[in-house]
């Protein structure tokens, strides 16, 4: 910090209130400070600022299951985040239970093991979340809000603790334009878990964005899976036994559409020519499908960022906070290949 001091021409102090974003130095000091620190390479020393600040360094990442390829990439982008920023990462999988979730949380937070926890909550609410609550703990939630309520100061702060999801309404929206562009008006529908927020939300922007383009509500069937691949297989079979048998379907998460696909083709049925099928949370590997699967992308790269750099300003300031709710909410996107195609007759 002495050296990126001295090349700018400024104190130790201003170097320091700079990085961190304290208004205090003008924006033109503070912009010309970090491209210093940019060009020398600096980065802070999580050894000395653990001594300084009595920090771990570390940060806990609780993801929900390791398993699920967008997980898996989200939680590598997340650890050379963080470790861009001198922390290391924690890795823990909950594999979709709540009560082992809760056991991470309380042995992650036991004894200050880490700084704070980033969580892909398994449930809407744990026992574990509001003992976490109770400490005050330094927590991010992650791809799923977890449901408040209460007026005690553990309902308090796990509400004022920042979320980092992705904006799928636009992506869903397009779509329903895709499906009903191509002459559908029986759409199934593979939920994630109804107990989820993630579940509820996503389940009803796509039947709004279905019904505002004409498609009647008797005709979408409503299927609830658990994020599993069988859950997806088992999901299609309730909908092509459903008076409104779907000509196309959204699986609203990557494996439980990989588990329709299964589940289709078992049936004998043919991808687009018989059942049309788009998917969530595209994987890289989602275009060696026959046909290439249409799937909605995360912003895998942007919540990453966003959640390391709400968890290191909880921690220490050292970097500044999100500046508004969209930051912390990056738009998804549809992708669009051969899985999609016009209605049968």
């Amino acid at each position: 910090m002495r050296d990126v001091a001295a090349a700018a021409g400024v104190s130790v102090a201003a170097v320091s209130l700079a990085l961190s974003g304290n208004p205090r130095i003008p924006t033109e000091t503070r912009d010309r400070i970090a491209a210093v620190a940019r060009e020398m390479g600096y980065r802070p020393h999580a050894g000395a600022r653990a001594l300084r600040t009595e920090l771990t360094g570390s940060l806990g990442l609780v993801i929900s299951d390791v398993a699920n390829p967008f997980f898996a990439e989200l939680a590598g982008e997340i650890q050379r985040a963080a470790a861009a920023e001198g922390f290391s990462t924690v890795l823990c999988n909950s594999d979709e239970d709540a009560r082992v979730q809760d056991e991470y949380l309380q042995t992650l937070l036991a004894g200050s093991r880490v700084d704070g926890v980033i969580l892909v909550p398994a449930a809407a609410m744990t026992a574990g979340l509001e003992a976490a609550g109770k400490s005050k703990a330094r927590l991010v939630f992650l791809d799923r809000p977890v449901e408040v309520s209460g007026r005690g100061a553990a309902a308090r702060h796990l509400a004022g603790c920042p979320v980092v999801r992705s904006a799928a309404a636009d992506a869903l929206a397009q779509v329903a334009d895709l499906l009903t562009g191509l002459g559908h008006r029986r759409i199934g529908i593979i939920a994630p878990p109804m107990a989820t927020a993630v579940g509820v939300e996503r389940t009803e922007l796509m039947i709004t964005s279905l019904t505002a383009r004409g498609v009647a509500a008797t005709d979408i069937t409503v299927a609830e899976g658990d994020f599993r691949q069988d859950s997806g297989e088992r999901a299609v079979s309730q909908l092509l036994g459903a008076a409104a048998r779907p000509t196309a379907i959204f699986g609203a998460d990557g494996l439980m559409t990989i588990g329709a696909i299964k589940g289709l083709r078992a049936a004998g049925l043919r991808i687009p020519a018989d059942v049309s099928v788009v998917g969530f949370d595209d994987a890289p590997w989602f275009d060696l499908f026959d046909p290439p699967l249409t799937a909605v992308a995360q912003p895998i790269a942007g919540l990453a960022t966003a959640a390391v750099r709400a968890m290191i300003h909880l921690v220490d300031g050292s970097l500044p906070a999100l500046p508004d709710a969209a930051a912390a909410t990056p738009p998804c996107a549809l992708v669009r290949r051969a899985s999609c195609g016009p209605a049968p007759a």
